[in-house]
């Protein structure tokens, strides 16, 4: 039983890491262009202005424990823009701790396909799959994650990424 709950407590800190990462942005940044984008992996990409109030809205609601609700923001973030990656992302954290797992690995799938210089949405997916005790395709994204983490220098991360995939491949 502590096994399967020190599993789920993996993915409730990445969903927490995630929200509070991806507020940290300045209203400047949600008019880059694409190529810009890709200088700042850090910068979230949101080109509606209501999609980014409602996902701000979401985080709030995430934080102050109204899941149901924060669910519906981040929704109609990515209903007012498909390239919401963080959207993605924060929905599909939200939703694998509420052990929806299959949709939330779709999620973050598609927070992948939009961002893939973004190491934590690998992580996610990474942590979704193994959950999802899909081990192969889950050290695919784990081993993705933590080759960007060190192409951004970012080595004790990246030495904690490997020691999961080292467990998880133990566990095979």
């Amino acid at each position: 039983m502590s096994y399967i709950k020190s599993k789920y407590s993996l993915l409730a800190i990445t969903a927490i890491v995630t929200i509070l990462s991806t507020t940290q942005a300045d209203a400047s940044s949600f008019k880059l262009t694409p190529k810009q984008s890709q200088s700042n992996n850090t910068t979230i990409i949101a080109l509606n202005q209501e999609a980014k109030t409602e996902f701000e809205r979401g985080v709030k609601l995430y934080k102050e424990g109204d899941l149901k609700s924060a669910e519906a923001a981040f929704r109609k973030a990515i209903d007012l823009d498909s390239e919401f990656a963080e959207a993605y992302a924060n929905l599909g954290s939200l939703l694998a701790n509420q052990n929806n797992l299959s949709e939330a690995i779709s999620q973050f799938e598609n927070a992948v396909r939009l961002r893939p210089e973004l190491a934590v949405l690998h992580y996610q997916l990474g942590v979704a799959l193994y959950l999802e005790n899909k081990r192969p395709e889950a050290v695919v994204s784990l081993s993705k994650a933590r080759d960007l983490l060190k192409e951004q220098g970012k080595t004790e991360e990246a030495e904690k990424v490997e020691k999961a995939i080292e467990r998880i491949q133990a566990e095979s």
